[in-house]
């Protein structure tokens, strides 16, 4: 075989090879894909923003089926809602999964749970307990927090039943806060299958027929699974959101700006507040909050800011804090015990915090208090010049970078050169005496 027939042969197969990969991957992209979705923690704005970008680029992507794995204690009911939303006016049908084993569905969880096409767990997980907390004590509170479950409890029943699955059991998780296996919920009909790993569920529910506004029969035999685990920005956000770490952003923003206005030129201190602050206030305003917050947190830092003027004693001080950790406390209107501020470090920080910000502030106006008044000409009695022109009794000295006309003291003459004290000053002319005692040196 010639070398020219050897090349041909070569880019043949090699053509050939290409158009088979070619006619293969279409197959892959083209439907047969199912989108697996983490979802792992608390239900907040930035898990909220995750579910709805990964379901519109399983949409994009076209895959048949999308895979919510989620495991979650609860959060936001805001931000739950969004969620539901999401699955339910997906093109393509979404599976809700708790996995792994271990895993719950709990609080908020039960309504993403029920909102899924096809509502799955794992062996060892439960789902339930989705009792909204109790907003407060008094008769008012108790008519609203059962409007509040009531409220609730019709959502949970509306999304079971809207998929044929048990909406008694789904408003009892709410109303009574029950909770149960997996097992349990396979029997009383409150999901539809138990699998251990996504890849037995799929085979599991090849030909399964799905209930509810996406009616129709499952196809999954020969589905490639992709997944997507949650982007670190969206993890970075879920950690700004969370109320605890989005207080203490705003208490070292705080702390950092009080620093460098009471120290200008520190630059540090300044700036490290600068970002703590701005993150701190973009994770609140992601947050529901409570006027009495807002207002607790800006009378703190005028209380501290008081001490250091008026001589009370420290109870402005003392109030100040106790404002900062109130402020920390009711901050934040969450409505969910899985997504709240950590009392214990609201108060460690409010005391930390408020208690440096106070001795520091007291000491900086009192260090300005202590300090004597220097204001125009006064500033230069005490200076040291130089003695320019002889001062017989009258001549020049270079003080601040100038010539100064200036009048020796005392009855003896000053040579150029030697050094002198400003002791007072008449309008322009300085009155100044030798730096050392004894004559000075005369011309």
């Amino acid at each position: 075989m010639s070398a020219r027939a050897k090349r041909i042969a070569i880019w043949g197969t090699i053509a050939i090879v290409g158009a088979i990969l070619a006619a293969g991957a279409p197959g892959q992209g083209s439907g047969r894909l199912a989108r697996s979705i983490e979802f792992d923690g608390s239900v907040n704005p930035a898990s909220a923003a995750w579910v709805e970008r990964a379901l519109d680029d399983a949409a994009e992507d076209g895959a048949e089926l999308a895979m919510i794995r989620l495991d979650t204690p609860g959060g936001l009911d805001t931000s739950t809602r969004e969620i539901v939303q999401d699955v339910l006016s997906a093109p393509l049908p979404v599976i809700v999964y708790v996995y792994p084993d271990g895993g719950r569905a709990a609080s908020a969880g039960v309504f993403i749970t029920q909102a899924g096409d096809v509502a799955a767990m794992a062996p060892q997980t439960n789902i339930g307990s989705a009792t909204p907390i109790t907003i407060g004590p008094g008769e008012q509170d108790e008519v609203l927090g059962r409007k509040v479950a009531n409220d609730a409890a019709a959502y949970a029943r509306a999304l079971a039943e809207g998929h044929g699955r048990n909406g008694n059991l789904a408003a009892e998780m709410v109303t009574d806060a029950v909770n149960v296996t997996a097992r349990e919920a396979l029997q009383r009909n409150a999901i539809d299958a138990i699998s251990a790993t996504p890849e037995e569920l799929l085979s599991d529910l090849d030909g399964f027929r799905v209930k509810g506004p996406k009616a129709q029969a499952l196809e999954t035999e020969g589905l490639r699974i992709e997944t997507r685990d949650t982007p670190l920005r969206y993890e970075l956000l879920g950690i700004i959101v969370e109320p605890t770490i989005a207080y203490l952003l705003l208490l070292a923003g705080v702390l950092g700006i009080m620093i460098e206005a009471f120290n200008p030129g520190t630059i540090i201190p300044g700036a490290f507040g600068l970002v703590s602050l701005l993150l701190g206030l973009y994770g609140t305003a992601q947050l529901p909050v409570r006027l009495t917050g807002i207002l607790l947190l800006v009378l703190a830092a005028g209380l501290i800011v008081a001490e250091a003027h008026v001589a009370a004693g420290g109870i402005l001080g003392a109030a100040g804090v106790a404002a900062l950790i109130a402020s920390g406390l009711l901050l934040y209107d969450t409505d969910s015990d899985a997504f709240e501020v950590s009392e214990p470090v609201v108060i460690a920080a409010g005391l930390v915090v408020g208690g440096f910000l106070a001795f520091a502030v007291e000491r900086v106006f009192r260090v300005h208090r202590d300090e004597p008044v220097r204001t125009g000409w006064e500033e230069l009695v005490g200076r040291e010049a130089e003695v320019r022109s002889p001062l017989d009794p009258i001549g020049q000295v270079f003080l601040e970078g100038a010539l100064w006309r200036a009048r020796a003291s005392g009855d003896e003459p000053i040579a150029a050169g030697n050094r002198v004290r400003v002791e007072s000053v008449d309008g322009l002319t300085l009155e100044v005496g030798p730096v050392v005692g004894g004559p000075s040196e005369t011309p």
